[in-house]
C-alpha cells in the first residue's frame, strides 16, 4: 500500500512537471538545437538559440527577414530554421517551378541563407503558418557579442 502511494506522489509530480514544461514552452520561450547547414553563416549547426513560440506570438505579423523554426513539410516529424523571404501576396520568386505564382493566404515563403545546402520553398513551395513554431529571437551559444543580428531586410 505504501508503494503503490509513492508511485502516485511520484506520478502526480512527473504530470505537473511536464505540464508546467509544456506550457512554458508555448507560451513563454522555447530552446532549439540547431542541426542542420542551411543558414550558414548566419547560424550554423550546433548552435543553440532561443526562439519566441507560436502560442505568443501573432503568426499574421512575421515579416520578411524574419528567421523561423517551422515543422518541415514533406516530413512533419522533422523541424527545419528558415528565413521568411515571402508572406501572402508576394510574388514567388521566378526560379520556382510549380503551380503558386503568389504566396496565398496563411502561407509563407521559406528560404535558407545556403541556397546549396537548404532544402525549403524551393524544393517544397510555401509553408503554412500553422507549420511555424515560432520566431528566432537570438542566438545563446556560442556566446558571440559581436554576432550579425538575425533579421535582413529583404
Amino acid at each position: 500500500m505504501e508503494n503503490a502511494r509513492k508511485v502516485y506522489r511520484i506520478g502526480k509530480k512527473v504530470a505537473l512537471a511536464g505540464c508546467v514544461y509544456k506550457t512554458f514552452t508555448h507560451y513563454v520561450c522555447d530552446v532549439w538545437i540547431l542541426s542542420e547547414r542551411s543558414m550558414e553563416p548566419t547560424l550554423c549547426d550546433g548552435q543553440v538559440v532561443l526562439c519566441c513560440p507560436s502560442g505568443r506570438l501573432n503568426l499574421t505579423s512575421l515579416n520578411r527577414g524574419d528567421v523561423v523554426i517551422s515543422r518541415n513539410p514533406t516530413h512533419p516529424a522533422e523541424h527545419i530554421c528558415k528565413r521568411i523571404v515571402g508572406i501572402p501576396g508576394d510574388r514567388v520568386p521566378a526560379h520556382y517551378k510549380g503551380p503558386e505564382t503568389f504566396v496565398p493566404a496563411g502561407q509563407v515563403w521559406l528560404e535558407g541563407d545556403n541556397a546549396v545546402l537548404s532544402k525549403d520553398s524551393r524544393t517544397f513551395g510555401t509553408v503554412p503558418l500553422g507549420l511555424i513554431r515560432g520566431r528566432l529571437v537570438c542566438r545563446i551559444w556560442p556566446v558571440d557579442f559581436h554576432q550579425p543580428k538575425l533579421h535582413r531586410s529583404l
